[in-house]
């Protein structure tokens, strides 16, 4: 097959349906600029808000007011040796004191002296090595009968909430772009059926003549092809640019959840190479279903 005969019957059914062929590169770009953000957002940038939060995940095993300092030893002893802590730290009398002071210094004077030194129960601050919320409160729950302990403190329904909304926030970005893939596949589809129903009595002439289905289907392959490639260079140009913005609003969001929702260069390049074998595949998948339905051996 000559590369001049692919050229010059690819462009012709381009020109020919442009209209159809700008509709379908346009759902094929916003379909993978979806799926893009989701696989930027919901998976890179959730992966690593969540690596930042989950450092940010603990307990506190507060003790008793006349624990014994042997009591305190024993369970310190019992955290720095459990293989499921990460950290621990001890706030004792003077710590505690002092943590108590920052939290309230914009309260007045009046509740910075309504507590004295050792008033406040002192206790251990324990980072868990695996932040699963059932994990940890498992953990923490298995302190709470030890002796010298006056309570075990962990926001489990907090924790549980943040993690399942990040499932759910995943998953319906997902959907919404595997929907938003299926329609560009179908209009890819549909306009590939459109130029062969267009040129069936030239299409006819030719397998009368003896043209195999493989010759005549090319270059409809080629423009499923060049259809779903384009669409997928727009939609990595439309991700460089959202996600240029996205980390220059960050350094105006630090502090918040949502500057925590990065991605690396590696993420982004291998997103981005993804997204254009992607496009490519979706064109010629959508052609190759069109053309089987028309030339049937």
């Amino acid at each position: 097959m000559r590369l001049d005969y692919l050229v010059r019957e690819t462009g012709q059914n381009l020109v020919r349906n442009w209209l159809l062929s700008v509709a379908t590169v346009l759902i094929v770009t916003v379909s993978l600029t979806m799926f893009g953000i989701t696989v930027l957002l919901g998976f890179f940038g959730l992966d690593n808000a969540f690596i930042t939060w989950n450092n940010d995940v603990s307990f506190i095993v507060y003790m008793n007011p006349d624990a014994t300092a042997e009591q305190i030893a024993a369970i310190d002893k019992d955290l720095e040796n459990s293989p499921q802590v990460d950290t621990v730290e001890y706030y004792d009398d003077d710590k505690t004191f002092e943590l108590y002071q920052k939290m309230f210094q914009q309260d007045g004077p009046e509740m910075l002296t309504a507590l004295e030194k050792g008033d406040l129960p002192t206790s251990f601050r324990v980072k868990p090595s695996n932040p699963d919320a059932n994990v940890v409160k498992e953990l923490a729950n298995s302190y709470g009968p030890k002796t010298g302990v006056y309570t075990v403190d962990f926001p489990d329904e907090q924790v549980r909430q943040v993690q399942s909304a990040g499932q759910t926030i995943r998953f319906w970005l997902l959907l919404a772009s595997v929907v938003l893939l299926a329609a560009s596949i179908v209009l890819i589809f549909i306009a590939i059926q459109t130029a062969v129903f267009s040129r069936r009595r030239e299409i006819e002439v030719m397998r009368l003549v003896g043209a195999t289905n493989w010759f005549i289907r090319i270059p409809f392959l080629i423009e499923g092809l060049i259809q779903g490639l384009v669409g997928a260079i727009l939609a990595v140009s439309s991700l460089a640019i959202i996600g240029a913005a996205w980390k220059s609003d960050g350094e105006s969001m630090k502090g918040s959840l949502l500057a925590r929702f990065v991605w690396t260069d590696d993420q982004q390049l291998w997103t981005f190479l993804g997204l254009l074998g992607i496009g490519a595949v979706a064109g010629a998948l959508g052609a190759f279903i069109s053309t089987l339905w028309y030339l049937r051996d």
